[in-house]
This record gives C-alpha cells, structure tokens and sequence, in this order.
C-alpha cells in the first residue's frame, strides 16, 4: 500500500504569509484609489450643481421664492455661489431675485455639501487663459443669465482685470482636494463651458 501524503506545517505556513502579503499591498492600493475616486466625484458632482443651475437658467425655469402659490413665479436667472471662509465643503445654488448677478442673502435655493473629506482647497481666476492668475480668492459667483446663454463670472464679488470677455472673468476655478493630497479643477468658462481636469 502507497502512503498519500498531506501538507506540511511549513508549507502551510508559507502560503498563509504570502497571502497576507498579499492582501497587505492589495488593501493599501485600494486606501489611496478609494481617496482618488472620492475627488473625482466631488470634481464631477461640483461641475453637476453648475450644469444644473445653467440648464435651469437657459430653460427659463421659474422659482417659487415664496412658497405660495398665489403669487407668481420669479422669472430670473440662476447661479452658483462659493465662498471659502465661509465653507470649504459647501456651496450654493440660488436664483438672482435682484437681478444683480451676484448672490445675496436669501436667495439661495439650494446648499450643496461636498462629502467623503474631500473640501474647497482654493478659488482661483485665469489660470486657463491669459488673465492675469489669482489663487488668493475668497468669493466666486457664476451666473446665467435667462433666457440667454451668458455667464457672469465675478471673483470676491467683482469683475476681473485684463482680458476681459463681457467684462467678467474669462475663466474661473474650483480646486478640490482629497483627505490624500488629491486635486481636481472645476473650470468654468465665461462661454458656459464646464470641464473636470
């Protein structure tokens, strides 16, 4: 009769260590690709609320600013409006009753809240064009104008310098950063464009 032969303790040992080293370098990948994602979809989410408040805009959506529905809607455009010493993980989106093309109290529709640690590392102008670059903003206001497809872009509550493109900001930015270091820019353009990089 043949003799079967199992496992010895040191194998078995061997291949339990390999397999916790293993699931080490796989854990620790999936910790810093977790933190990757967490900004890319604050990055996506932030350039959302923006599309959001453009198509309300250019879709001449009226606002019930009064919850009353005797009264009219208002009829005007729609904006977004960030302010870093005030928030770094949350915006607004708001229609503005005034007219104008810059938030004031009470007219916020909507707060939006960036989640999973990622925040508002800065607010910056011009760093896609030739305007002269300022990453030392506190204040952006975006707007769209109804029913037309113009943008307002202001930097702390007003317009910019240097190339001017119907005298705002050509070009505004959101960085975003993640509990890892990760950044991703929210642009936003004075033709309406949006992008991610």
């Amino acid at each position: 009769m043949k003799a079967s032969r199992g496992f010895t303790i040191m194998e078995m040992l061997i291949v339990t260590i390999i397999i916790g080293i293993v699931t080490g370098i796989m854990l620790s990948g999936y910790k810093t690709y977790g933190a990757k994602l967490n900004v890319r979809r604050s990055a996506n989410e932030v350039a959302l609320a923006i599309r959001e408040a453009q198509a309300n805009a250019l879709a001449v959506k009226g606002y019930d600013h009064d919850n009353n529905s005797g009264t009219p809607l208002l009829f005007t455009s729609w904006g977004v409006y960030f302010r870093k010493s005030v928030s770094t993980t949350q915006f607004n989106i708001f229609v503005d009753s005034d007219g104008d093309k810059s938030y004031d109290s009470g007219e916020s529709v909507k707060t939006v809240s960036i989640m999973n640690g990622v925040k508002i590392l800065n607010l910056a102008k011009g760093l896609e064009t030739s305007e002269p670059d300022s990453s030392s903003i506190d204040r952006l206001d975006i707007v769209y104008q109804r029913p037309n497809p113009d943008t307002t872009l202001k930097a702390d509550g007003g317009t910019c310098s240097g190339t001017v493109v119907s005298g705002t900001c050509p070009d505004v930015e959101i960085i975003l950063q993640g509990t890892d270091g990760t950044q991703r820019t929210v642009v936003v353009w004075s033709t309406g464009q949006i992008s991610v990089e």
